[in-house]
Parts: structure tokens; sequence; C-alpha cells
């Protein structure tokens, strides 16, 4: 048994707790940081930003067949809308397929998160956070009662922008009023959406390991932290400690290296080319 198991229930630290905690799900752990301190290393957040666009590249790729079936039923080649080869002129109703299309991928991107380790590791991060925000320390016993979703998580922001982008974007061609409204409500409902896609997909009850790298992350930070509570850093530094840069450098090595790849399958999928 650790010393993670032996720590005691609910308690409040006597030592003071950082204002604001900050963190992310990685690929096989957790990165927690105040902006001063953090825990994760380069190399992990780099992986974990390129392990996303891979995650969404599975679901496009899962996307595709769907919309390809979907488009021989209805007799309108959809997968040229998803590949961006295809025009208004090509299908029917352009902007509401658009937009049937950009949701499909959404979700589809939704299902292979919830289906990934990684929604462990970030209902591990969240319990972690909860704990310390209430009792001051993170013990076993607390972070398993601790809730998966979280008010300044991430997702919240996604839900009330992406409205916006999937939906008032092709709208907009068709009415603008009605893009408006969809961005002002999506904005309005950012906190019960996110919570709800937290608690359907991008979180789900983490296993004893990923919950005990939630509270190692948690437990070593705190413990830099209290080394220097009152220490301030420089901007960009800062933005260095939460991880940015680093998941950053790996969103965009993911989308350079699947975004080649995209350019080029609508020719890699064109079958009659080798068949002459």
């Amino acid at each position: 048994m650790s010393d993670i198991e032996l720590k005691s229930d609910y308690y409040r630290h006597p030592a003071a707790t950082p204002p604001r905690i900050g963190g992310t799900a990685m690929v096989g752990g957790v990165h927690l940081s105040t902006g001063t301190v953090g825990t994760g290393s380069a190399l992990h957040l780099f992986a974990t930003g390129f392990t996303l666009i891979a995650l969404g590249a599975i679901a496009t790729v899962i996307t595709y067949v769907i919309t390809w079936i979907i488009g021989q039923f209805v007799g309108a080649p959809l997968e040229g809308l998803l590949l961006q080869v295809a025009t208004p002129h090509d299908i029917p109703n352009y902007p509401l397929w658009e937009i049937v299309l950009n949701l499909l991928t959404f979700s589809t991107f939704l299902v292979v998160v919830r289906l990934s380790p990684l929604s462990g590791y970030h209902a591990a991060e969240h319990k972690v956070v909860h704990a310390i925000e209430q009792y001051g320390y993170p013990t076993w016993e607390a972070a398993q009662r601790m809730s998966r979703a979280h008010r300044r998580c991430g997702t919240t922001l996604l839900a009330g922008i992406l409205p916006a982008l999937l939906i008032a974007g092709p709208l907009a061609t068709i009415s603008w009023p009605l893009a408006v409204l969809v961005v002002l409500v999506g904005w309005t409902a950012r906190y019960p959406v996110g919570h709800v896609i937290q608690q359907l997909f991008t979180t789900k009850e983490p296993t004893a390991r990923q919950l005990r790298a939630g509270l190692e992350a948690g437990q070593l930070l705190l413990e830099r932290w209290w080394r220097n509570p009152t220490q301030r850093i420089p901007p960009l530094q800062s933005l260095w400690r939460r991880g940015f840069v680093q998941m950053f450098s790996g969103v965009v090595t993911g989308m350079y290296f699947f975004g080649s790849i995209y350019q080029h399958l609508h020719t890699w999928l064109d079958w009659s080319q080798y068949l002459i």
C-alpha cells in the first residue's frame, strides 16, 4: 500500500494553498501548474498535444466512412464536402450539410476521446484539483469523492466557442440573424453544456493508476509551490510552466503531419487511378 493510500481522509492542510491551479491530462499522466511551478515534462506535454491531433485524425477517418455511407443514401458526394473538394453546386443545401458534418466530426472526436485513456487522466486531474481547493491537500479518499467535472475546464470554453465555428459559420450564408443567435446562445450556455460534455465524453472514472498519477502530480505541485509561494515570474516563463508552449508545439506538429496527409487523401481515395 502506498503512502498516498495511507494518508488520512478529509482535512484542511495547515499550509497555504495556491490561489489558482490549472492542469491538463497527459499521455500516461497528469500535469498541474500554479503558473510559477509545474509538474509535467516538456516531452510529455508535447506528446499530449500531438496525441490530441492524432485522435482528431482518427475521428476524421471514422467520420469519412459514416459520411460516405450517408452520401450513398441521399445521393450526394458528402465525402467531398468533408475533404473540402466539393462546391455548393455539387451538393444541394450545402450549408446545412456542412453543419451536419461539422457536428458529426466533433461528436465522433468526443467519442474517440472518451474511449482513450486521456479521459481517465482528465478526470483524475479534476478530482485532485477539487481536493486541493476544498481541503488544501489531495488524499486518496478525498479525490475519489470529488466530481469529474470542473467549472474552469477548457471544455467549458470550447463549449462556448464551438457553436460559432461549427454552426454559425455555415449558417451565416443563409441567415445572419440566426447565426448571431447561435453565437449568443452558445456562449451563454457554455457552463451547463461544458459540464455535460465533461461528464459524458471528456472524462470517465479514473482507474487506480490514473488517480494515483493525479495525486502524485498534486502532491509534487504543492511541495514545489510551498518552497516559494510568493514567487513571481515573467509571463512567457509562466506560459511554459503551465505547459501551453509545449502542448501547442505538439498540436502544431500534429496538424502539420496529419494535415499533409489530409491534403492528399482525396487523391489516394480515388481508386479509379489505380485501375487504369
